[in-house]
């Protein structure tokens, strides 16, 4: 077991951000779960302050979020560090164990700068 010289970001959309900004919710494209998988945001390993942290990230975050859900309106700028916690719930740490023996894979997302 290796531990990463990284902290997270876990963040989970809460059920009105998929409401408010999902195409599929007012269709029946797919099935959205009831609750939904949070998604792991990889940082910096030492931070004191949370929301300083968030402040830093939550534009990229809101992106990602988006483009999990096929949103087809451009929203990113409804959602604001003084709002986000309405739409997502978040958890932090700084410790992350890889479980795993083989090397960690990495792909660019093009669309998160």
């Amino acid at each position: 077991m290796k531990i990463l010289n990284r902290g997270f970001i876990s963040v989970t959309p809460k059920p009105n951000f998929i409401k408010e900004f999902s195409q599929y919710e007012k269709t029946d494209h797919i099935l959205m779960p009831k609750i939904p998988e949070a998604t792991i945001y990889l940082i910096e390993e030492d931070f004191w302050d949370d929301e300083i942290v968030l402040k830093k990230y939550y534009k990229r975050i809101v992106k990602a979020e988006l483009r999990q859900i096929d949103s087809d309106k451009n929203t990113e700028n409804q959602i604001d560090s003084d709002n986000f916690h309405s739409y997502f719930e978040t958890s932090m740490g700084n410790l992350v164990f890889d479980l795993e023996n083989k090397s960690i894979e990495q792909f660019t997302d093009d669309e998160s700068n």
